[in-house]
């Protein structure tokens, strides 16, 4: 007579066990998502910020994102990239300016001179090397490059910062 009852009571335990296992997925909460809202048309378009549908500062959702850990990895990379898109445009501005001073110290007009060609007076022209100048304007155009390689990887931390972020409401 013991057996059943304690096979019985086992087995509604066991239901009972299992209902705790079980996984609940959280359902999302309105004060945490973070929504990115284009505002404006055309070249004016800029970008507003919701969490729980109220406006929020870029400031607010950084703080956000800096307190939960995968997020917070990924906005550093944002941060990142967007400190070496600055830094590779500065350095492309740079070169752009350093090959157009080169340029105009050693085109072919920069160092004209009048003088005497077979008794008539003609224009001398120096031979000077514009090899300085295809320099810069090479390295100009790998910066250049360079930044916008930045610029679309900071882009894609900073979508996935949000997305993770999110996931974990969702």
């Amino acid at each position: 007579m013991k057996n059943p009852i304690i096979i019985a009571i086992l087995l509604l335990l066991s239901s009972v066990l299992v209902k705790a296992q079980e996984v609940k997925k959280t359902v999302p909460q309105p004060d945490s998502l973070i929504k990115v809202i284009p505002e404006g048309d055309g070249r004016h378009t800029f970008y507003l910020y919701t969490i729980g549908g109220k406006m929020a500062t870029r400031e607010d959702v950084a703080i956000r994102l800096m307190a939960y850990a995968p997020s917070a990895e990924e906005y550093h990379a944002f941060r990142n990239d967007v400190t070496w898109t600055y830094a590779t445009f500065a350095a492309s501005g740079i070169s752009a300016i350093a090959a157009t001073i080169d340029y105009a110290h050693n085109n072919r007009y920069a160092g004209e001179t009048v003088g005497n060609v077979n008794g008539q007076p003609a224009f001398i022209y120096q031979h000077h090397s514009l090899a300085g100048a295809y320099v810069f304007t090479g390295l100009a155009t790998a910066f250049l490059v360079t930044s916008l390689i930045n610029l679309s990887r900071a882009a894609f931390h900073g979508h996935k910062a949000l997305s993770v972020y999110n996931q974990r409401f969702e």
